[in-house]
């Protein structure tokens, strides 16, 4: 009886290391966000590199260009469009297990796009008179996010984040406030 209590224990933890083995030794990830597809008519592409068990880091590149969000900027809904975005970031797990964890992440942003503002022109000889300028910016924000993923047959990830930073420098013409919202689909490989 000791014997077979014995094998049995051997046995699960030999699966467990086998199926914890598989997606420790997949050190890179790309993903797609389908969300900002579906929602934003957005492209966001991630990849992720994992150093140890904790930590990752990776890169999101966002880039916009759809009817809708330039038709309402054009109609005045918005007075700025953001039309790509560069998010290096850095990982951290904060879960024990490899599989499906939540984790934490700091974030930097390089965002540019289009910016309009209503100004008045003054002229001596005739009457004051507005006219839309259109300009571009780009500018550079920092944020934190949290999320969860999980991983199916130790190759598949399915991942939540929401996250919010806040643009630095051009804050007179580039968004107050930037975002990491997402559902991403990806594949982890060697």
């Amino acid at each position: 009886m000791k014997k077979i209590l014995y094998l049995l224990l051997l046995l699960t933890f030999a699966t467990q290391a086998q199926e914890t083995s598989g997606i420790i030794d997949k050190k890179n990830e790309i993903r797609v966000d389908v969300l900002s597809i579906i929602a934003f008519s957005k492209l966001s592409v991630s990849y992720e590199r994992f150093f140890s068990t904790d930590y990752s880091v990776g890169v999101n590149v966002n880039y916009a260009n759809s009817n809708k969000l330039n038709d309402d900027f054009d109609l005045g809904y918005r007075n700025n469009l953001p039309k790509f975005e560069i998010n290096p970031y850095i990982r951290y797990a904060l879960s024990k297990s490899k599989t499906r964890y939540y984790f934490a992440e700091i974030f930097g942003s390089y965002n540019g796009g289009d910016f309009k503002e209503i100004i008045r022109v003054t002229g001596m000889a005739q009457p004051d008179y507005y006219i839309t300028k259109k300009s571009s910016y780009t500018d550079f924000g920092v944020g934190g996010s949290l999320g969860y993923k999980m991983y199916f047959h130790d190759a598949f990830a399915l991942e939540v984040l929401v996250g919010f930073g806040s643009n630095l420098f051009n804050t007179d013409k580039s968004p107050d406030v930037i975002s990491r919202v997402g559902i991403n689909l990806g594949y982890r490989f060697k």
